[in-house]
């Protein structure tokens, strides 16, 4: 049964990831010049292909505008390249660059200083927290319906 004390649980362990994926990541993009959603953008295209901004704009949970914004920024600074969809022109599809995959190469360098704190943590472990996390991501998505 779902309590009071249950969801607060979970509200405080959702805050606590949050906050440290955030540090870490921080700690990866900051020499680049690039704040955590710039970053978690980037990641998020090279990992999906191809996305339109209304895609970034719902997994963001930002305005469509905002999710332009970021992407216009990050196009004039040559991490990413908009083009207009064949399928439908109306839409514009986002990818990541030459240049914003080197970017994110250097980063994920960056971040393996920091995994390496992790070094003594079995690889089992470690695959068994991120499918913990993703069965409580779906776990939630069903609260949200």
């Amino acid at each position: 049964m779902i309590t009071e004390n249950y969801l607060s649980s979970l509200c405080k362990s959702y805050y606590d990831l949050k906050y440290s994926l955030f540090k870490v990541i921080e700690h990866m993009c900051k020499e680049e010049g690039l704040t955590v959603l710039q970053t978690m953008m980037l990641f998020l295209i090279r990992s999906e292909g191809n996305l339109s901004v209304g895609d970034l704009s719902n997994y963001f949970n930002i305005t469509h505008s905002n999710a332009s914004t970021l992407c216009k920024k990050l196009e004039k600074d040559g991490l990413l390249c908009r083009t207009r969809s064949k399928k439908d022109e109306r839409s514009v599809l986002i990818s990541v660059t030459e240049q914003g995959t080197d970017m994110i190469e250097r980063m994920l360098e960056r971040g393996k200083s920091i995994a390496s704190s992790l070094n003594d943590i079995p690889q089992e472990r470690l695959d068994g927290i991120v499918s913990t996390i993703d069965e409580a991501t779906e776990m939630l998505k069903k609260m949200t319906k």
